[in-house]
């Protein structure tokens, strides 16, 4: 289960600048949500919030009922192992292959190695790429790229999937490839978060959306009441 609630979130920088302003929503546990808005209007804030990244100025967010924020620091780096994140630039290890990229969060667990090599072939034949362990980075093309850092975020099998703009280097049919992708972690029970720009092409999935702008959250074309804040149980 997955079941986040943002509870009127405002995000203040020390300038005064607010990238977020009095933000309230939910998503159910194994939905899909694409979050769109200019650029600045405070999507990756949202990402980062929601994996803890950053800390709310005001508002809390509640996943499966605990206050991420509350969490102690032995107990965030439990909750970011649960949440994969994909980022439009790839972050990829240039000096490392393709098996020790995706590898990286199950070496960080300590998983043995034969578990290891079953995983990451696992996760590379999801994103069609088997086969290319060896490879370095430099020698993919800009949509294999962004399909290894997919399959390095999915290797750990996360409840949810956090994406900031990973079609914003590609063609269209890229795009609508990786896409398709996070669709189908989505139906196998996974909760996922996109934030994109293209707004074309997320309407072609008949997902919902939320829209941003100047830090406000203006439209929601599957409106849905937002749960009241659950008591749960607090971190350290």
């Amino acid at each position: 289960m997955t079941d986040i609630s943002v509870d009127h979130i405002t995000r203040r920088f020390d300038n005064g600048r607010e990238a977020l302003r009095d933000v309230t929503t939910h998503f159910d546990s194994g939905s899909m949500t694409f979050l769109t808005g200019h650029s600045g209007a405070g999507k990756s804030t949202f990402l980062r919030l929601l994996i803890g990244a950053e800390l709310p100025s005001a508002g809390r967010v509640l996943v499966d009922g605990v206050d991420i924020g509350r969490l102690g620091p032995r107990r965030l780096p439990w909750y970011r192992r649960q949440v994969g994140v994909v980022f439009q630039d790839h972050m990829l290890l240039e000096d490392r292959s393709v098996f020790d990229n995706v590898a990286l969060p199950l070496r960080v667990l300590q998983w043995s190695h034969n578990a290891i090599v079953r995983r990451v072939r696992g996760a590379l034949g999801s994103v069609d790429l088997s086969g290319i362990e060896n490879c370095l980075p430099s020698q993919l093309s800009s949509g294999q790229q962004q399909r290894i850092g997919i399959a390095r975020a999915i290797v750990t099998r996360p409840r949810l999937i956090l994406a900031d703009e990973p079609t914003g280097n590609l063609d269209p049919f890229l795009s609508r490839q990786v896409i398709s992708l996070f669709s189908q972690f989505n139906q196998l029970g996974t909760t996922v978060i996109v934030a994109s720009h293209d707004v074309e092409l997320i309407k072609s999935q008949q997902a919902r959306i939320l829209h941003l702008s100047e830090g406000r959250l203006v439209e929601d074309t599957a409106p849905i009441e937002a749960k009241p804040p659950a008591g749960g149980k607090h971190g350290e």
